[in-house]
């Protein structure tokens, strides 16, 4: 199972590059980041080297913090491979309530990263397609 990283911060500037510098100088990757903007706070998702210790860290610096689990997808970077993805898991009736990805190489592979309502049935429903779902050492290690 991998985990994110999310921060709940105020909104104004130097609050991401104190972040960042925290993790940095505790020797912590940011693999993946989004920014959500809620007004006067946002939301701060963040897949790192090491999740626990990142939560940890940013929680003794003072961080409003949370851990939740994701999935992370492997998918051909290609046009519809979003699509058929989140179409198996609607007709599984399975929620997304967060998504976000990247691309590990153009026309090649992407990352799609998943918070849904019931986790265990979204592993299987996405397997069951034949996609590849990768593990918390293959996530933070890309």
């Amino acid at each position: 199972m991998a985990s994110q990283v999310t921060v709940f911060v105020e909104n104004k500037p130097g609050r991401i590059s104190h972040i960042a510098r925290i993790l940095g100088k505790n020797n912590i990757n940011i693999r993946a980041i989004t920014i959500s903007d809620r007004g006067e706070y946002g939301l701060i998702n963040i897949i790192a080297s090491d999740p626990d210790r990142a939560h940890d860290i940013l929680l003794k610096e003072g961080f409003s913090v949370s851990r939740n689990y994701v999935i992370g997808v492997l998918m051909k970077d290609r046009p519809g491979a979003l699509a058929d993805i989140t179409e198996y898991l609607n007709e599984s009736e399975i929620n997304i309530s967060n998504a976000y990805g990247f691309i590990l190489k153009s026309g090649d592979k992407a990352v799609l990263i998943l918070e849904v309502d019931d986790f265990d049935r979204a592993e299987e429903v996405i397997r069951g397609g034949g996609f590849h779902t990768l593990s918390k050492e293959e996530l933070v290690n890309l």
